[in-house]
């Protein structure tokens, strides 16, 4: 029997499957929490210990972080590079058109702040 997704009958049944997981742990969700009795003690919230774990990993990141070579570099790379590479772009940019202005090649009316 072929499908009209163009897929495999086995990848066809895998999908079928996680659909109605995903379809029973969405009712069973939805049934803790309409329940007015069952969380009262948590503000009303269901707690996901999967979202615990996330979030206290999260938290407690930096606890476990250690420097290394492959951290020091991307720092370098991701934050000092950058900064210096844009305070170049504009110290050069400002000292061209600063020699631009008084050697007289850009004139007034053609600068951009005209009144600074």
């Amino acid at each position: 029997m072929t499908n009209p997704y163009g897929i495999s009958d086995a990848e066809f049944n895998i999908i079928k499957q996680q659909a109605a997981r995903r379809a029973t742990l969405r009712k069973e969700f939805i049934k803790q929490k309409t329940n007015p009795f069952k969380h009262a003690n948590e503000a009303g919230y269901v707690f996901d210990t999967a979202i615990q774990k996330f979030l206290s990993m999260k938290v407690t990141q930096l606890d476990y972080f250690t420097a290394n070579r492959t951290t020091s570099v991307f720092g370098v790379c991701a934050v000092i590079i950058p900064m210096f590479a844009y305070g170049y772009a504009l110290w050069k940019h400002r000292t061209t058109r600063e020699a631009q202005i008084r050697s007289g090649e850009l004139r007034y009316k053609d600068r951009l702040f005209k009144f600074a």
